[in-house]
């Protein structure tokens, strides 16, 4: 067993064996974890990787970089389906903070690592498949401490403020997160991007506007904040 806490993801297509375009989707899914997984290679510890059909896992190093991939993944399916077929096909994560049995043999693939870490990961994506809070959450974490309680209860408020925005509020975000993650923004900086991203001029009222109507600025302080409150814990359980 190694000596450091891990971060394990697990995720999986929400009510994926209803939809009649099951192939066209894992294909979406599969060229945004390939993005993913490069873009944050220094930050991956196991490359994030399809196990079933409509399931994928892996290992990160930081719980910041977690909460990110977890934002931009989501954000990213969600606006691809919803322009191909007219309709938003969500995803639902679990991330568990434990040790792992045994050592990431090969990582580019999650494949063969087992250990507490991945349970917990399960028992957290279980927990939101049985209890989704009416659709407004989509994620959960599980530590086996009691201090899940209070960060469950942050991240049940993040996912309401997440699942109430409109697909351009969703443009919005995904293009202030891919460009600025939780970093402090400018709304020059968004006001470039969103040029960029959408293909046409927009004006600085119209850049406020977005940034206002979305509420990015208060949800992405407030995930850094509990993310680093979280390594807090990590680091407390660590020794």
């Amino acid at each position: 067993m190694t000596d450091e806490l891990s971060i394990a993801l697990i995720a999986d297509i929400i009510a994926s064996k209803k939809m009649t375009k099951r192939a066209q989707i894992q294909d979406i899914l599969v060229s945004i974890l390939s993005d993913i997984n490069q873009r944050f290679e220094a930050d991956i510890e196991s490359n994030l990787t399809i196990t079933l059909g409509d399931e994928f896992q892996g290992i990160v190093g930081s719980i910041e970089t977690a909460f990110l991939i977890i934002d931009l993944i989501s954000l990213d399916f969600q606006l691809q389906t919803k322009k191909q077929w007219g309709e938003e096909v969500t995803l639902r994560w679990g991330i568990g903070l434990g040790r792992l049995s045994t050592p990431i043999k090969n990582r580019k693939i999650s494949i063969g690592t087992d250990g507490p870490a991945y349970w917990y990961a399960r028992e957290a994506i279980e927990s939101v498949h049985q209890y989704d809070d009416y659709g407004q959450l989509n994620e959960k974490i599980s530590t086996a401490h009691e201090t899940d309680d209070f960060f469950n209860s942050v991240i049940r408020l993040q996912n309401v403020i997440r699942n109430d925005w409109t697909t351009s509020q969703k443009e919005t975000a995904f293009i202030v997160l891919n460009t600025c993650g939780y970093d402090e923004l400018t709304n020059q900086l968004i006001k470039s991007a969103m040029k960029a991203y959408l293909n046409q001029s927009i004006s600085e009222q119209t850049v406020s506007k977005r940034l206002i109507s979305t509420h990015i600025k208060q949800y992405t302080h407030s995930r850094r904040l509990l993310a680093e409150k979280i390594e807090e814990r990590r680091r407390q359980l660590d020794h």
